[in-house]
């Protein structure tokens, strides 16, 4: 079974304020990090190779320039994962606030069940009690009562005794409806009032969800383009070192070159490599369904993701390997997929998230237009392939099928949103719109 995203074991988790951050954020965006402005006071002090080739003619320069080489590599490293630690911060920040409004949201909810179960008592409990008043008016009342009374004899005082008797019990009995039906109304008057009021509570912490997302979106997309120029220098550097240990080589010309050469083999090789595992992950799942009759014997279904409708399927094989809730209240439905398959967006809609956060890992958010939303998670590093902001289509390709987050094997963790507050088994969400798993 695999370990990904629930409510359970989001609720373990605690992380910063909007404060701490609205700090983190203003931290990518500055370039400011702890002893150090990456992108400014390192670039300042970074080598040139002019000043390698200077150092590699003296061999006391060259181990001076070796160990400051040294040293500016470990402060690159620090400041990577310092840039990389505020980008996670702020998404794990993100699924903190979904979490506090989610669990508002069951308030709200649990409020407004009790607060109509105890209109509906205090509504059965008056009708009681108007039944019993007709009754006693239909029994003759007081004014029989009286009646007997002055034509008492043998028969009719005891005629009185038990009508007495009667109108006595009937009244208590009247009498306790009528105090439980106080109490119900006022129960329901209660609740009502605090369902308003978690109501309120949930709006805010709407907002703040959605104040949270956009500080994770910028905290994102800066720390992208500032670990990109970080691992540059970081490559240069450690291509400078190589080239001052190299006792063999006067010069350096030849360094540049060769670090443009292997940086560009290697982005082939794994372009390469990727365009492979998503070529044999459309073979595995053609093998897997042909084997299986078509979804036979369990083994899922091929599904075209640009199917009829407005809404399709996030993945062209749909085999469900866990459901939504559970013991550990599931929060969407995970299928099975070799990494690097292909991942399609269900319906045409808005990236509101795409980016790495908490234990989903890398996720794609696409909100739609009739205000639901759906969520791709534990995608691969480098596996998503749509931009925050950017509109897709329905059927449009938006990443892959990762291992990233809380998860023990690859697989699509797939969520569905009806509104910004609650999620819903991605089943009955998915059938209302024609879509069947």
């Amino acid at each position: 079974m695999r370990t990904h995203t629930s409510a359970e074991s989001n609720a373990r988790r605690r992380w910063t304020g909007v404060v701490g951050l609205a700090a983190a954020a203003c931290i990518i965006a500055t370039g400011l990090t702890l002893g150090a402005s990456p992108g400014q006071a390192v670039d300042a002090d970074l080598p040139t190779w002019d000043d390698v080739q200077k150092a590699k003619q003296d061999v006391n320069a060259t181990d001076a320039k070796i160990t400051e080489i040294e040293a500016l590599l470990v402060q690159v490293a620090k400041e990577v994962e310092t840039t990389k630690q505020a980008s996670i911060t702020a998404g794990n920040a993100l699924a903190q606030a979904e979490d506090d409004l989610l669990a508002a949201n069951e308030r709200v909810e649990a409020l407004e069940t009790k607060a109509s179960e105890s209109a509906a008592e205090a509504d059965a409990a008056s009708r009681e009690a108007a039944s019993l008043v007709s009754q006693m008016y239909r029994s003759g009342g007081v004014d029989r009562n009286m009646e007997l009374f002055l034509e008492s004899d043998a028969s009719t005082a005891d005629q009185l005794l038990e009508r007495l008797a009667v109108m006595s019990k009937a009244s208590e009995r009247n009498s306790k409806v009528a105090d439980d039906a106080t109490r119900a109304r006022n129960n329901a008057e209660t609740l009502g009032q605090q369902a308003e009021s978690a109501s309120a509570e949930r709006e805010r912490l709407q907002q703040e969800a959605a104040e949270r997302k956009e500080i994770a979106t910028v905290a994102a997309a800066a720390a992208v383009e500032k670990q990109t120029t970080q691992e540059e220098q970081q490559a240069t550097l450690e291509a400078q070192l190589d080239a001052l240990k190299d006792k063999t080589a006067k010069t350096v010309e030849g360094y540049e070159e060769r670090v443009r050469q292997e940086a560009e083999e290697e982005r082939q090789r794994q372009e390469a490599a990727r365009k492979a595992a998503e070529e044999a992950a459309r073979k595995a799942q053609e093998n897997n369904n042909n084997n299986n009759g078509g979804g036979g014997g369990g083994g899922g279904t091929v599904k075209p993701p640009t199917g009829g409708g407005g809404w399709g399927y996030p993945l062209a094989w749909n085999n469900v390997n866990e459901e939504f809730g559970g013991a550990r209240n599931h929060g969407g439905l995970d299928f099975d997929g070799a990494e690097w398959t292909p991942i399609y967006a269900v319906a045409a809609g808005r990236v509101s998230a795409c980016y790495e956060f908490s234990n989903y890992g890398n996720a794609v958010d696409i909100q739609h237009a009739d205000g639901s939303k759906t969520r791709y998670a534990h995608q691969p590093y480098g596996g998503i392939i749509v931009n925050c902001g950017q509109w897709v289509e329905k059927g449009q390709q938006i990443g892959h099928v990762g291992n990233t987050g809380w998860s023990t094997g690859p697989h699509l963790h797939f969520e569905t949103w009806p509104n910004s507050w609650s999620r819903v088994d991605p089943r009955g969400f998915m059938a209302a719109r024609g879509v069947y798993f």
